[in-house]
C-alpha cells in the first residue's frame, strides 16, 4: 500500500513537473512570437527605409545628371562653371551619403533576414518540443488516473476484507 502511495506521489510529481515544462515552454514559445513580431515589424521598417533611400538615390541620380547637362551647357563663363562644379560635388557627395546609407540598410535587412529565419527554426523546436511535452504528459495523466483508479479498487477490495 505504501509503495502504491509512492508511486501514486511519484506520477503525481511527475506530472507537475511536466506542467511546469509545458508553462515554461508556452512562455518561451510567446516570448519568441514576441520577438518575431518585432524583427518582422523591424524589417518592414527597414524596407520601407530602403524605399525611401532608393528613391532618394535616383533623385539624386537625376538631379545629378542635371547638374552635369547644366554645367555642360554653361562652361562658357567660368564662374558659372565654377559654382555648377560646386554644386555637383555638393550633389557627388550626398549620392555617395545616400549609397552608403543604402548599402547599410541593404546589410542589416539580411542580418534581421538570417536572425528571423534562425528565429523560426527555434519556435518551429520549441513547438515540436511543447507536442512532445503535451503528449507525454497526456500518457502521463492517463497513467495516474490508472494507477488512482487502481488504488481505488485495492482499497475498496480491504474494506471489503
Amino acid at each position: 500500500m505504501d509503495k502504491l502511495r509512492d508511486k501514486i506521489n511519484s506520477l503525481r510529481a511527475e506530472a507537475e513537473a511536466a506542467n511546469g515544462r509545458a508553462d515554461t515552454a508556452e512562455d518561451a514559445l510567446k516570448k519568441f512570437s514576441i520577438l518575431q513580431t518585432e524583427r518582422e515589424q523591424e524589417l518592414v521598417s527597414l524596407q520601407n527605409r530602403i524605399a525611401l533611400l532608393e528613391a532618394e538615390a535616383d533623385r539624386r541620380d537625376a538631379q545629378l545628371s542635371e547638374a552635369k547637362q547644366l554645367q555642360k551647357d554653361s562652361e562658357a563663363t567660368l564662374n558659372q562653371s565654377d559654382v555648377l562644379v560646386r554644386k555637383v560635388e555638393t550633389l557627388e557627395d550626398k549620392l555617395d551619403s545616400a549609397e552608403t546609407q543604402l548599402r547599410d540598410a541593404l546589410e542589416n535587412a539580411r542580418r534581421l533576414d538570417l536572425e528571423n529565419e534562425k528565429l523560426q527554426r527555434t519556435l518551429i523546436q520549441y513547438e515540436k518540443d511543447k507536442e512532445r511535452m503535451e503528449q507525454k504528459y497526456e500518457g502521463l495523466q492517463k497513467d495516474f488516473i490508472e494507477a488512482k483508479d487502481e488504488l481505488e479498487r485495492t482499497l475498496n477490495s480491504l474494506s471489503d476484507l
